[in-house]
């Protein structure tokens, strides 16, 4: 396995939100003009809340958003061990939808501000 990886907190967060801006604009038609809020825990997840949605979408379209999500990522990420082949997926919860990825929990990465 790969050793620890540092990267910025700040370079992530940018990368993460181009690919969520990217993976929301072709799904507009599914997910237009969504009220959601992006969200990660380092180092293992990354993904997007998105708020009073789950009424509007299938789980099919939300897992398919949850993919381009982490291929956006994956690019901007790929010193980071485990994010090319992170699982995408998606949670539905109290009308919400969670979906993003999950990394390999066996990947090492170190944050920094």
């Amino acid at each position: 396995m790969a050793g620890p990886v540092s990267l910025s907190l700040k370079d992530f967060s940018g990368a993460a939100k181009a690919s969520v801006d990217k993976a929301l604009a072709a799904h507009a038609s599914v997910f237009p003009r969504p009220n959601y809020t992006i969200g990660f825990i380092p180092p293992w997840w990354l993904g997007i809340i998105l708020i009073d949605a789950a009424e509007k979408a299938t789980v099919a379209q939300a897992t398919a958003l949850a993919t381009d999500i982490q291929r956006g990522i994956s690019g901007p990420a790929a010193e980071l061990h485990g994010v090319s082949k992170a699982t995408p997926g998606c949670v539905c919860v109290g009308g919400h939808i969670i979906c993003g990825f999950i990394r390999d929990p066996s990947a090492v990465a170190v944050m920094k501000d």
